[in-house]
């Protein structure tokens, strides 16, 4: 009599070469050993379904979707639809994430238009893909799990990335007066190094404001976060946050439309914020070096119909001159929040 010989973790067939003392399964992966004795292989589920219960590692509470078991830690943001917290897969070894979850499920819509956005982005053909893909949000797990009242609600799962603990809008309170205007150079280029991928890749973020730009604690990094607004240009912007209102342009609050221009626009309003300006105005503080000045101001005051924006790359590079003739050679200037 011949014996199918199957993976016990997956199920699948396994073919292995005569003598073999093991063989690698090519569905998932894992290496089964072959010897003379007989095993069910529902041992290997059940020690599986042990080691994936949480309570096998001392969690009390967690979240599920499917077969995967999360824990929340701290909450550390209220989006304008979903409330974000720390989090940890529920078992170990563990893995850190960024959960979301949707308050409200007439939100839905824009909910699940980040996720397929970002995986759109993930999967963009443009220039510079496999580099900038990496400053994006990092796809883990997207779905609905079961609250205590038995509906569901819905959950997008990020990977966590170190030393970014930080928004914009946290460090503009922080600094009322401003931070230097060397600084806003490096963090303006990393916002438009972003921009410029997210554009090339034939998309618009759509909500390029404070509370969306996260800055790396000690280093010279910036992310953009929520992409719930994302599409093409010319779809329709599905949100406007009420609180940084002063960061859209007027023709794009009229006609409703996502442009590339508007996020040149709203990334302009945000490091005048961020320099203790007045977004709304494009006012900058004295100390803010002319020829700088003149170019936030040139983005951020741009109308649609009646001035033509450069792209993002090519802003991205007339700072980089202007921080050589204004500043001299770069150095090393890190936005401080450990106070």
């Amino acid at each position: 009599m011949e014996h199918a010989i199957i993976c016990p973790q997956c199920n699948a067939p396994i073919t292995p070469h005569r003598f073999a003392k093991s063989a690698l399964c090519t569905y998932c992966g894992a290496t089964v050993h072959f010897d003379e004795t007989t095993r069910s292989a529902e041992i290997f589920h059940k020690a599986f379904k042990q080691w994936n219960d949480p309570r096998s590692h001392g969690f009390s509470t967690w979240i599920s979707i499917g077969n995967d078991h999360w824990a929340l830690q701290q909450k550390i943001a209220e989006g304008d639809i979903s409330d974000v917290y720390f989090g940890q897969r529920a078992r170990w070894p563990s893995e850190l994430v960024i959960i979301k979850i949707l308050r409200n499920p007439n939100d839905k819509a824009l909910f699940e238009n980040e996720w397929q956005a970002l995986q759109t982005l993930h999967h963009s053909n443009a220039p510079g893909a496999e580099v900038f893909s990496t400053f994006l949000p990092q796809l883990v797990q997207h779905g609905s799990e079961k609250n205590a009242k038995q509906s569901d609600q819905q959950v997008s799962i990020f990977r966590r990335e170190s030393g970014f603990r930080h928004t914009l809008a946290a460090v503009i309170q922080a600094y009322p007066q401003g931070i230097p205007p060397r600084t806003s150079i490096w963090l303006w280029r990393r916002i438009l190094e972003l921009l410029s991928f997210i554009h090339t890749s034939g998309m618009v973020h759509g909500a390029v404001l404070p509370q969306h730009i996260l800055i790396q604690d000690q280093e010279h990094g910036a992310r953009l976060v929520d992409f719930t607004c994302t599409g093409k240009a010319g779809d329709k912007l599905s949100s406007l946050s009420s609180e940084y209102k002063s960061c859209y342009p007027k023709w794009m609050q009229s006609s409703g439309k996502l442009s590339t221009q508007a996020d040149l626009v709203m990334s302009a309003r945000c490091i005048i914020a961020a320099l203790g300006g007045n977004p709304a105005k494009a006012s900058l503080p004295d100390a803010v070096p002319t020829l700088l000045a003149e170019k936030i101001q040139q983005v951020a005051l741009a109308d649609q119909k009646k001035s033509s924006i450069p792209n993002a790359w090519a802003i991205r590079e007339e700072l980089g001159s202007i921080a050589r003739q204004v500043f001299g050679p770069s150095k090393f200037n890190p936005i401080d929040m450990s106070f």
